[in-house]
């Protein structure tokens, strides 16, 4: 097969690679470029020895019937797939809290990816139903971001039941930050705004929905603060990894506000936290990584149903051969996701 080869920073070759048949696999259709495939690619990560193919936000089909408890799923079928490989026997998985694994392992990352025609299916995977059946007014492009948007709902799973009045602010305007945003105004129903920097990415947040947007600077949280009638916001999500938004999100809380740090940071970044603030003020504030399988079928429903449309993210499409461009189109913020969605011979075009 023909994949994209990461053999550390700034070093990734469009190459003939093997493809094992001993198991189950996709024949990728789509595999949407995330901001982490552009951390890993400039930097590499600790959970990433190379070589290795990335991506992990895939819509492939199965190239055989693969069984799992839910049924079986007929070759041809069209899936999203979960990218987190459990080892099944820690106690975090003996509680299906498989994202929490203590020896977690995930597909474009520990494992080859979906920067290749081909990918393979980890047993593990299959184990815990980590294939999901794409609906059939999704586009492969749009499903390829199934995966986010389940990594999204998580998020909001964590942040607990919505009774609050007040709107919330999403501190970003990446496709995280706007996959949020249409959550909160389809889904949960509240106020949303959001901040960000890039003028088309604000006008796209505008464009879908969003009850205020503003753009980053000192002064913002004033204007933030305005927007909620001085209350502060109801719930703040943290959907970029600049380390600068803690301070953001610290002045714009309100009382019994929730923070979720939606994000990774760099590894060096720290932040301090006022524990009168925390206490007095009863502010809560959570993580989110990654999502189980549940969640990604629900994400696959609420997109079928329209309640989000994936179509509104996906703004760049490329070939195989052009993965560095679509890397670079990640990495400058322009437009929003961009998909790997062509996979032509290796004889027809020059290599990366």
């Amino acid at each position: 097969m023909q994949a994209a080869v990461f053999y550390g920073p700034n070093n990734i070759s469009v190459q003939s690679a093997p493809f094992l048949q001993d198991r189950a696999a996709l024949k990728v259709n789509a595999c949407a470029v995330c901001g982490y495939d552009v951390r890993v690619f400039r930097k590499g990560h600790r959970k990433v020895s190379p070589p290795v193919i990335l991506g992990h936000e895939v819509c492939g089909q199965i190239t055989e019937n693969v069984n799992m408890n839910s049924g079986t799923i007929q070759a041809d079928t069209r899936v999203a797939l979960c990218p987190i490989i459990p080892c099944l026997d820690c106690p975090y998985c003996h509680s299906s809290q498989y994202n929490m694994c203590t020896n977690l392992k995930e597909v474009g990352s520990t494992v080859n990816g979906g920067f290749a025609e081909y990918v393979g299916i980890p047993e593990q995977t299959i184990k815990i139903g980590g294939l999901v059946r794409v609906p059939d007014n999704l586009s492969d492009e749009e499903a390829s971001l199934l995966e986010p948007l389940a990594c999204c709902l998580n998020g909001l799973c964590q942040l607990g039941p919505f009774a609050e009045p007040r709107p919330a602010v999403i501190i970003g305007d990446g496709p995280v930050g706007l996959l949020h945003l249409q959550l909160f105004k389809n889904l949960v129903g509240a106020g949303a705004a959001v901040v960000g920097k890039v003028q088309s990415r604000m006008q796209k947040a505008r464009s879908i929905g969003a009850d205020a947007v503003f753009e980053y600077s000192e002064n913002v949280a004033s204007d933030i603060l305005d927007f909620t009638g001085k209350a502060g916001a109801g719930t703040i999500v943290i959907a970029t990894s600049s380390p600068s938004v803690f301070d953001l999100a610290g002045k714009i809380a309100g009382k019994n506000s929730k923070i979720s740090l939606f994000a990774g940071m760099p590894n060096e970044q720290k932040f301090s936290i006022d524990a009168n603030w925390l206490h007095y003020n009863q502010v809560t504030i959570v993580g989110a990584f990654s999502s189980l399988p549940p969640t990604l079928e629900e994400a696959a429903k609420i997109a079928e149903e329209g309640i989000v449309d994936l179509s509104q993210i996906v703004t760049h499409r490329y070939s195989l051969t052009e993965v560095e461009k679509a890397i670079q189109t990640t990495e400058t913020c322009s437009g929003l996701r961009g998909v790997i969605n062509k996979f032509p011979s290796l004889g027809k075009e020059r290599l990366c």
